[in-house]
């Protein structure tokens, strides 16, 4: 018996390889026994013998009608050395194999149905076969995984998607859930049923879960501590606490997180879990974390995991009644709460996470000047969320205290330019303390404009600039057009800003820089040729 490929046979429609007919003809003599009905002794028998021809058969059978609903009907009692067998090629090719043929998949699913089962049965004794099976299930999963959306809509493809994930969610611990690929699958999974508001989301969430992290009924002891620390199943519990709602949230920090959390924030792995919790938990979540873990943030940042702090602030932000305790625990951390005076130090210990203390202080007992240094990226959100609290005011004395030319270089800095966005942005900044800070920038402003960063920065100043305050920024940059000419990103400020007309013709540039719309002054320069 054997395959043909890409021949036509009344096998139905659909890819893949087709039986030769002496090989269709013998499952069909199989599926006839099988509908007279055979004694359990008889099926003992028969389920192996055919089941070897399968196997050697090749994926085309589960393409042919009668072989397919012999599959179909004796893979829910095959042993998993038989499984280890049949799975691997019926899982190649994706859409294009198997699984995107209507009787393809029916057997796919059959299979993967026996999966779990199987496992169970030959716990502890066959290695080498359960992981043949797992490869298989991982494999699938990533093909999935890499066009899930495919998957779900093809009429085929559908129900392997769907066996595929009870397989994944009702593995017992990670026998399954090693595979990356079936790990990511989940998380898309998690995903795309979160955007479609489908209530399948809320049930599989509940199945990870409960499965990866059940309650203990130690207490001293939480599997969800457990699963966060482990590297392969974090990054499941990660994306089921992101879709998970604030009752099911507030349910695991009660039962397994509470009284745990400087451990938590302290180790390598869970601290990312403890910041996907902090992304999404409702307020009272976060007053109880930001109890229990603001006294010690100077821990998880000496290890190294900044993070935790990104996180607690960025749920701070979202609960205006948390802020001034959040901006207190912080400042503690970095040594600049008390006395008030080092306060004025504090966009460059933050921005550098840079804890005041170990060398910045000098043998006679000084306090540090306001001054930056290189800026990091968890630093600079830090700053971010603090100019978006409802009182910027310690934030901004601390860019204030800073000379013109840190603030100019804060706004060269990939990550330092962000801080200066959202000084831009925030309705929470007065306009005057934002003017103030502006005027400083003067004498920088050629050195911005000819900056991949600091020309961003620059262009976000003009389009939130008064008319005075454009006129003060072309008045300096006009004699300097050559200079801007010459680089790439100074071209780029100088049509901005029009420079032409503003040497040209400056009565009419400022007529157009006053219009209430913006678009006339963009017209500027057609209009003058």
């Amino acid at each position: 018996m054997g395959v043909r490929r890409g021949a036509r046979s009344q096998a139905g429609p659909g890819p893949g390889p087709r039986l030769e007919p002496d090989a269709a003809g013998y499952f069909r003599r199989a599926l006839e026994t099988l509908q007279e009905g055979l004694s359990a002794e008889e099926l003992a028998l028969f389920a192996p013998n055919v089941l070897a021809e399968a196997v050697a058969a090749g994926p085309g059978v589960a393409l042919d009608p009668g072989g397919s609903r012999v599959l179909q009907a004796l893979l829910p009692q095959a042993p998993l050395g038989t499984l280890a067998r049949v799975l691997p090629p019926l899982v190649v090719g994706g859409l294009g194999g198997p699984a995107g043929h209507p009787l393809g998949a029916r057997v796919l699913e059959a299979a993967l149905g026996r999966v779990l089962p199987a496992l169970g049965e030959a716990a502890g004794q066959a290695g080498e076969a359960a992981g043949r099976v797992e490869e298989a299930v991982g494999g699938l999963a990533a093909a999935v995984r890499g066009d899930l959306v495919a998957f779900a809509r093809h009429p085929a493809g559908s129900f392997v998607v769907r066996a595929l994930l009870r397989v994944l969610a009702g593995a017992p611990g990670a026998a399954l859930l090693s595979p990356a690929g079936a790990s990511l699958c989940l998380q898309v999974a998690l995903e795309a049923l979160q955007r479609s508001q489908s209530p399948a989301c809320s049930r599989l969430c509940d199945v990870l879960i409960g499965q990866l992290a059940p309650p203990s009924p130690a207490p001293a002891e939480s599997a969800l501590v457990r699963g966060l620390q482990d590297p392969e199943r974090s990054r499941l519990l990660e994306a089921a606490m992101a879709v998970a709602g604030p009752q099911r949230l507030r349910q695991l920090f009660q039962q397994q997180l509470k009284g745990r959390l400087r451990g938590v924030a302290a180790h390598r792995v869970a601290n990312h879990g403890l910041q996907r919790l902090l992304d999404h938990a409702p307020a009272d979540v976060v007053g109880e974390v930001l109890s229990e873990l603001g006294p010690a943030l100077a821990e998880p940042l000496a290890r190294g995991h900044p993070g935790v702090l990104v996180a607690l602030l960025g749920a701070c932000r979202r609960h205006p009644g948390l802020q001034q305790e959040a901006l207190r625990c912080l400042f503690q951390a970095f040594g600049c709460w008390e006395p008030r005076e080092r306060r004025k130090a504090c966009v460059g210990l933050l921005a550098g996470l840079r804890p005041f203390g170990g060398g910045d202080k000098d043998e006679e007992g000084a306090e540090p000047e306001p001054s930056l240094g290189p800026v990091t990226l968890p630093g600079s959100l830090l700053l971010q969320h603090l100019l978006h609290f409802g009182d910027p005011g310690p934030v901004l004395g601390g860019l204030a205290a800073l000379p013109p030319p840190a603030l100019a270089a804060l706004a060269r800095s990939p990550p330092g330019s962000r801080v200066w966005d959202a000084l831009l942005a925030s309705p929470a900044v007065p306009p005057r303390a934002r003017r103030r800070l502006l005027r400083k920038l003067k004498g920088h402003f050629l050195s911005l404009a000819c900056h991949r960063n600091g020309s961003r920065v620059l262009d976000a100043v003009w389009a939130s600039a008064s008319a005075p305050a454009r006129a003060a920024i072309a008045d300096e940059l006009a004699p300097q057009r050559q200079a801007l000419q010459r680089d790439p990103h100074g071209r780029g400020v100088a049509r901005t800003l029009a420079l032409d007309l503003f040497l040209r013709r400056r009565r009419l540039w400022e007529r157009l820089q006053a219009a209430p719309d913006r678009r006339h002054r963009l017209l500027g320069p057609l209009l003058e040729d």
